[in-house]
C-alpha cells in the first residue's frame, strides 16, 4: 500500500499516524491521571470514645459472673466436705470395739 504512495504522501501518512498515536498516548495519560484523582479518599480510622458507664457495666457483669462461679464452687466443696464427714463418722463407729465393759460381771 505504501509502496504506491509518493515520498510526500508517505510523510503525510506517517505524520498523521504519529499524531494519532501521540494523541492516544496523551489521552491515556490524562485518563489515568483522572482515574487516580477519582480514587476514594481513605477513611480515617477513629477510635470510638469509650463510655465509662459501658466499661463499668461490662466489668460489673464480669465480676458478678466470677462471684457466681466462686459461690457454686464453694457449694460443691461444702457438699464434698459433708460427705467426707459422714464417711469419717462411719469409720469411727466401725473402729470402736463391741466388747463388754470390764466392770460388768458376766451373766451366769
Amino acid at each position: 500500500m505504501f509502496w504506491r504512495l509518493g515520498h510526500g504522501e508517505i510523510r503525510k501518512t506517517v505524520n498523521y499516524l504519529w499524531t494519532k498515536l501521540a494523541g492516544s498516548a496523551m489521552g491515556a495519560v490524562v485518563f489515568s491521571v483522572a482515574l487516580s484523582a477519582c480514587r476514594p479518599v481513605p477513611i480515617a480510622t477513629v477510635q470510638p470514645k469509650s463510655d465509662p458507664v459501658v466499661d463499668m457495666s461490662a466489668k460489673v457483669q464480669s465480676l458478678q459472673k466470677q462471684i457466681q462461679e466462686r459461690d457454686k464452687r464453694i457449694e460443691e466443696l461444702e457438699a464434698q466436705l459433708d460427705a467426707l464427714k459422714l464417711i469419717d463418722q462411719d469409720r469411727e463407729k466401725q473402729r470402736k470395739p463391741l466388747r463388754a465393759p470390764t466392770s460388768v460381771e458376766p451373766i451366769q
